[in-house]
């Protein structure tokens, strides 16, 4: 069984040398009026000794394209293809 998934979100804290945190916004809000913020493990597989997805700043917004895989961690997003989105100016 194959699964595909894409999501985007904001870097955050690093769990493994290899393993970062994607904290994904909910696009609706609970009834306090607030968005709820989903913390997904991310695994990253590099070759290069400066992983640059490691490297990168909290906060960064990223979109993932991977598939789902369960992990010491839980379920986690194993890490295909990954790309930095940056506002236009």
């Amino acid at each position: 069984m194959m699964t595909n998934i894409v999501a985007i979100g904001k870097i955050g804290a690093e769990i493994k040398p290899n393993a970062r945190m994607l904290e994904v916004e909910r696009p609706h809000r609970n009834s306090q009026g607030n968005f709820i913020t989903d913390q997904i493990p991310i695994l990253y597989w590099s070759r290069a000794t400066n992983n640059y997805f490691m490297n990168m700043a909290n906060g960064t917004l990223i979109l993932v394209k991977g598939r789902l895989e369960g992990t010491d961690l839980g379920l986690a997003i194993i890490t295909d293809y990954m790309e930095t989105l940056v506002p236009l100016k």
